[in-house]
């Protein structure tokens, strides 16, 4: 697969979804959904790297350069799912497979929830559902989402005096420097003060959901999902460092799921485990 991608862009109920796209356009399709604060160019390792295949890396809301939701609207991991759909009306397969990293593997899930029998094939890259959280904390985590929608000040927009700034805070988040200059282009853009450098996310994306899900509504989401199931889970990544159970339990609920270790961190698809990433993920679709 040519590791030069074709720029895609999709309007859908009012937003725009822009993206990259590899691999021969009559090739079977992979929608490709990346991890919070990331963008489309988190795949430009991997996607070169999957064999016969036509992978559409999307821009979720809000990040790199798709549109941000109006002022009244939220960004839930269930936000995203009427526009995915959306995209795929679209592009009118009848058949896709769903790619997603950390967060994004929280959005694949629902995706492939959504989509039933259309959903081939769900590959998670260190990411599944977002840990449930208890009922009696429900309350909790709702009013922490309504004073962080009235403290709107608590996150605006950050500003970088150049990349290089840009690098070393998400070094601080477990970013290898090589895999968080490969996001820069869509990550930041010219601020106010073309002296410096803003990011291109909407601050919102930092605010609490309002509601999380709990381990029954997990579990019954996850035996919803029709899909055949690759879960890769990084060595050093976030569920290995937390133990296992939360994975295996994920795959024994699936109907048709197996899991494999990679080597590396959180973000190894972007880094040094790509090459173990791709073997599995061209081993599981061949």
């Amino acid at each position: 697969m040519s590791s030069a991608p074709r720029s895609v862009a999709f309007d859908v109920d009012g937003l725009t979804y822009s993206g990259l796209e590899w691999g021969r356009p009559d090739a079977p399709l992979v929608i490709a959904l990346h991890g919070w604060l990331d963008n489309a160019l988190s795949f430009s390792v991997l996607a070169p790297q999957l064999k016969g295949l036509r992978v559409l890396a999307l821009d979720l809301s809000g990040q790199g350069w798709s549109a941000h939701r109006s002022q009244d609207a939220t960004y839930h991991i269930w936000d995203d799912i009427p526009q995915l759909m959306g995209i795929l009306e679209q592009l009118g397969e009848p058949s896709v497979s769903v790619l997603g990293h950390s967060r994004g593997a929280a959005i694949a899930v629902l995706l492939a929830a959504a989509l039933g029998e259309r959903c081939a094939h769900l590959v998670l890259l260190d990411g599944l559902l977002p840990h449930p959280i208890d009922e009696a904390s429900i309350p909790e985590q709702f009013m922490r989402a309504q004073r962080e929608k009235r403290d709107e000040k608590k996150y605006r927009s950050r500003t970088f005096s150049n990349i290089d700034e840009f690098v070393a805070a998400r070094r601080k988040l477990g970013f290898s420097d090589e895999s968080a200059r490969l996001l820069a282009p869509r990550a930041l853009r010219a601020g106010a003060d073309d002296s410096l450098l803003e990011l291109t996310h909407d601050p919102r994306l930092n605010h609490a959901s309002a509601i999380k899900l709990t381990s029954a509504m997990c579990d019954a989401l996850y035996a919803s999902v029709k899909a055949k199931v690759l879960v890769l889970v990084a060595e050093e990544g976030l569920f290995l460092r937390l133990g296992s159970e939360a994975a295996d339990k994920a795959v024994s609920t699936m109907a048709d799921a197996e899991l494999k270790r990679v080597p590396g961190g959180h973000h190894t698809h972007m880094e040094a485990g790509s090459g173990a990433v791709a073997g599995y993920i061209n081993q599981f679709f061949a």
